[in-house]
């Protein structure tokens, strides 16, 4: 009795050990990085263009499937990058303009075929150059309104920037002054005859959102995205904290044997400044890999994550198909539309993709100088689709 006693207290003390150990393993194991993408990226590093870079492929139901860490957030102090650094995202700030316009759309509070002077009267002065050289410009009136679609998919005629961001900067002055700058236009052409990227429109866009909200823009996002998907790092204005977790901008130094440090010229420092910074709505958030990676879950769930719906499946239909009409160029409402996929991409090479048949959320996180980023970046998603699809 006293052997098989003995006999059971041993396979019980093995089989809790197993288990134990199990769920410590289980806990433990992080997603693998690809040898793919390592292969794929590593030369960019070899050859001074980029000094760090983030790569993460999951699914829609949050499990990531690789996620490749390489290189360095700070190449002065040999810091490696990793998931804790902040990113200027740049671009990828113009999908929430338009998944802002698009909750605005399901509350019926607004229609994307709004002519723009509904919210922003003053803008009925705007005209369109009919004819233009150095010595003249003849205006001619609009034979259709800019309407809110015009806006957010870049083809509204007006210029990339404002002539007052132009003069003091892309975001020392409110969206209000901002909007209003642009009362006489010109527009460049006829609205949705031609598209041409660029910030003003956005910004425009997210004025009507704090019109119509009755919030000021930064409140919306955080009250509307940020809080509810935990983005809890995304934001306009970074504090010291996150600054000193800012991942570096690089690109090769002259003679192509090391790196040059960059900065962010298109915004205003001091970044925490409340004061004298004002959302820029096209361009100006900075964000982590975890917030993305939070909004891409979102995208990929047909605007639902963890039982909280943000955005109807007719708003997600919206932001998922071309929006530029006859022009060529395909792109949606704030989402670029690339191979199957939508999402958006930054200046520094920041990069959202997501596949909505399949499901895969792809994510690039670099801050590139080089002007190597976006054959980085198609790189990237193009291993991404392969090893996914196995």
């Amino acid at each position: 009795m006293k052997k098989y006693s003995f006999f059971a207290q041993w396979f019980l003390s093995l089989a809790t050990l197993f288990i134990v150990t199990a769920d410590c393993l289980s806990e433990d194991v992080a997603p693998p990085a690809s040898p793919e993408v390592t292969a794929t990226l590593q030369p960019y590093l070899d050859s001074y263009k980029m000094a760090g870079i983030i790569g993460l492929i999951a699914d829609r139901s949050g499990q990531i499937r690789y996620r490749n860490l390489l290189g360095y957030a700070d190449v002065e102090t040999r810091q490696p990058i990793n998931e804790n650094n902040v990113f200027w995202i740049a671009s990828m700030s113009k999908m929430f303009v338009g998944a802002s316009i698009m909750m605005l759309v399901d509350e019926g509070k607004v229609s994307l075929d709004d002519p723009v002077t509904n919210y922003i009267p003053q803008l009925a002065k705007w005209m369109v150059v009919e004819e233009k050289d150095e010595n003249h410009v003849l205006l001619k009136r609009l034979v259709r309104p800019v309407t809110i679609r015009h806006l957010l998919s870049h083809t509204s005629g007006l210029t990339g920037m404002s002539e007052l961001q132009q003069v003091t900067g892309a975001d020392s002055t409110p969206l209000k002054a901002r909007a209003l700058s642009s009362v006489t236009g010109p527009l460049q052409w006829q609205p949705g005859d031609k598209y041409a990227y660029g910030n003003q429109g956005m910004n425009i866009a997210a004025r009507i959102v704090e019109i119509v909200s009755g919030m000021p823009y930064e409140q919306f996002l955080q009250k509307r995205f940020f809080d509810p998907l935990e983005m809890t790092e995304t934001t306009f204005w970074p504090s010291d904290a996150q600054i000193a977790r800012l991942a570096g901008a690089y690109g090769p130094n002259k003679q192509k044997d090391g790196y040059a440090r960059g900065g962010i010229g298109f915004l205003t420092k001091s970044y925490h400044d409340r004061v004298h910074r004002f959302p820029e709505a096209a361009g100006g958030l900075f964000s982590t890999t975890h917030d993305v990676f939070r909004y891409g879950l979102m995208l990929a769930n047909d605007g639902e994550l963890d039982g909280k719906r943000y955005l109807s499946h007719a708003a997600m239909e919206e932001l998922r198909k071309n929006q530029t009409g006859a022009t060529g160029v395909s792109y949606s409402l704030g989402y670029h539309l690339r191979n199957g996929m939508f999402g958006h991409d930054g200046a520094y090479g920041t990069d959202l993709s997501v596949n909505p048949t399949n499901g895969m959320v792809a994510i690039f996180m670099v801050q590139c100088t080089s002007g190597d980023q976006w054959a980085a970046r198609d790189l990237f998603l193009k291993t991404a689709t392969q090893i996914y699809q196995k």
